[in-house]
């Protein structure tokens, strides 16, 4: 009663201070304001006095149980919002969300009827007793709720508790199968000092799956592809009691939109590029410069990826294996290329033709096979020229005298025995080239197959 009159008084002095210092306005303006405060006195005034009657005598840190040996229910759900991420190198995982926790409070007990019909009232979490929810697996030394937030109290002594939670862990990442990988990375909820005797922590109702909170919020590198929970009790060396948690896997698929763009796009167009090495002509200058180019490139891409993933990783990840097989592949053509140019130039410095071994194997079946015809690599030019007869001068009639029958065929003999041997040569080169374009091929395929159903 002498709180309802203080309040009356309180309008009065306002009426009366607007009646002075303002005009008509000010004086309605005033008159209605005190008005709205008197409505307003009984439901404001029974709150306050709800506050002070919860409040007085509370004691935030005793458990608010009937007897010492009674268990406290404690509620609990995690409510995902964001999959912040997931550090590769630091190996840490980054969620957020909401830590849903409820409990009964017997100190917060109240009749709505007492206190104008009151069926709730909110209170800071300092002033009331609240578990001490630690996450157990976090990167930090402590990683619980912020104490600042608001509980909303109801009439039977239920508390609810939902505070907004940053949680970073850490999470031992595999990248064997980069960029195409998978994790499992946990978050696990305990109470640090109550156990199974004193706190009773439960879960509570339906677990949230993230994507059916309207507030989750999908992350643009990682996919959630599921979250599981499950409620576990253990002992640790310095006591004897049980210890319940609630830990919850989460699921994450990386998203290879952009890695399949920076580094998986580039080396399949690299391993595509480098069997032109050996379709262009083995004597021009530029087939070894442009394996020499292919390798080179396939080797600073690489370098970017070893920048992007984690060094010091044990196992060595997929796509590190595929530009690894790149830069062999394309070594392995420099290597080929070296030979047929070597084959090639062969021709320009032997009389001879290739060894025995090497024209029984290489150029017998597979020159018809692979459609290689010694006439196409005879030099045309050069036979013409040592075919003509040839004059030397004798002092004949005119100056000149022909030479012998005899000599014109040792000179032929020689000149289809050396353009033979050119031929040859040549034919081994291009024969090479074409073997090894094939098996290049076949082996491309084959290791492309391997990539492809992780795709």
């Amino acid at each position: 009663m002498a709180m309802r009159l203080n309040c009356k008084v309180s309008a009065s002095l306002l009426l009366c201070i607007a009646q002075l210092f303002g005009g008509t306005t000010g004086k309605v303006s005033a008159k209605k304001d005190a008005e709205d405060f008197a409505a307003n006195d009984s439901y404001i005034s029974e709150e306050h006095r709800l506050f002070k009657d919860l409040l007085e005598g509370y004691q935030e840190s005793v458990r608010p149980v009937g007897s010492a040996g009674e268990a406290l229910r404690l509620d609990f759900r995690f409510s995902l919002t964001a999959v912040d991420g997931l550090d590769e190198k630091e190996q840490t995982f980054v969620v957020s969300g909401w830590m849903d926790t409820s409990w009964k409070d017997i100190q917060l007990v109240w009749d709505p009827d007492k206190y104008g019909g009151l069926q709730g009232i909110r209170i800071p979490i300092n002033r009331l007793w609240s578990p001490d929810i630690i996450v157990i697996n976090s990167k930090d030394a402590y990683n619980g709720p912020p104490y600042h937030h608001l509980a909303y109290v109801t009439p039977d002594g239920s508390v609810y508790w939902i505070p907004p939670i940053n949680i970073e862990t850490y999470c031992a990442v595999d990248l064997a199968e980069f960029p195409f990988d998978e994790h499992v990375c946990s978050v696990t909820f305990l109470s640090w000092t109550y156990d199974e005797t004193l706190v009773n922590l439960t879960t509570k109702g339906n677990q949230d799956k993230g994507s059916t909170n309207p507030h989750f919020m999908a992350n643009s590198e990682w996919e959630l592809k599921g979250i599981t929970f499950s409620r576990n009790c253990r002992k640790f060396p310095c006591c004897a009691e049980n210890y319940c948690d609630i830990t919850y896997d989460f699921s994450i698929k990386r998203q290879t939109t952009f890695t399949t763009h920076l580094f998986l796009g580039p080396s399949v167009v690299l391993c595509l590029v480098t069997p032109v090495v050996f379709v262009l002509p083995p004597g021009s200058g530029e087939k070894m410069i442009f394996g020499i180019g292919v390798v080179l490139a396939d080797v600073l891409l690489l370098g970017e990826l070893i920048t992007f993933i984690p060094s010091a990783h044990p196992n060595v990840p997929l796509l590190a294996k595929y530009f690894l097989a790149n830069i062999v592949m394309a070594c392995f053509s420099v290597v080929i290329s070296a030979v047929v140019v070597g084959f090639w130039d062969k021709s320009k410095s032997r009389i001879s033709g290739p060894p025995a071994f090497l024209r029984l194997l290489i150029l017998g079946p597979l020159t018809r096979l692979l459609c290689v015809r010694k006439e196409d690599y005879l030099p045309v030019d050069d036979a013409d020229k040592a075919a003509a007869l040839e004059v030397t001068p004798e002092g004949g009639e005119d100056g000149f005298e022909a030479t012998s029958g005899e000599e014109q065929k040792r000179r032929c003999i020689n000149t289809y025995l050396r353009n033979a041997a050119i031929s040859e040569w040549r034919q081994l080169a291009v024969v090479f080239d074409r073997i090894f374009f094939i098996v290049y091929c076949v082996v491309l395929s084959i290791l492309t197959l391997s990539f492809a159903r992780y795709l």
